[in-house]
């Protein structure tokens, strides 16, 4: 009985040894997915663990929402058809507890039956509270579609 308690809390150890190993970079790339999977299914319980108590999002159109405008936009109630959405092409900083992380959102949405798809660059400010990584800001770029030669 002993061994087994004694092989568990190893288990145990290693496992949150790992998890503590993960890369600042790579946390804050799960954090921004994390993010953007909460957007899309209209979660605003979980936007509001990844966000800090004075966040605000810029959106492609220069409005700037601060965390209770944002919350309430992601409410159940409000929610439509999501786009599908790709997170790729990251770049993560790490100064100290805070970090910047820049992504291509690029999906699809249909619009009068009509497929669209778009992109988006987004820039992302997060700190480090407790241990916890947090976003404390987000800025959304439209990127023009090529044109065709």
């Amino acid at each position: 009985m002993k061994f087994k308690s004694v092989l568990l809390a190893t288990i145990a150890l290693a496992a949150a040894q790992l998890h503590a190993q993960e890369s600042a970079p790579q946390q804050l790339l799960k954090l921004v997915q994390s993010y953007t999977e909460a957007q899309r299914d209209f979660e605003p319980s979980k936007i509001d663990a990844i966000v800090t108590r004075d966040f605000y999002e810029v959106s492609p159109l220069g409005e700037v929402d601060p965390r209770e405008k944002v919350l309430g936009f992601y409410l159940p109630a409000n929610k439509r058809e999501a786009p599908t959405m790709e997170v790729s092409e990251p770049a993560v900083q790490v100064f100290g507890n805070t970090g910047t992380v820049v992504v291509k959102l690029s999906g699809s949405v249909t619009v009068n039956a009509e497929k669209r798809n778009f992109a988006l660059r987004a820039g992302y400010v997060a700190v480090n509270e407790g241990g916890k990584w947090k976003l404390a800001s987000a800025q959304y770029t439209g990127i023009r579609p090529t044109q065709p030669r």
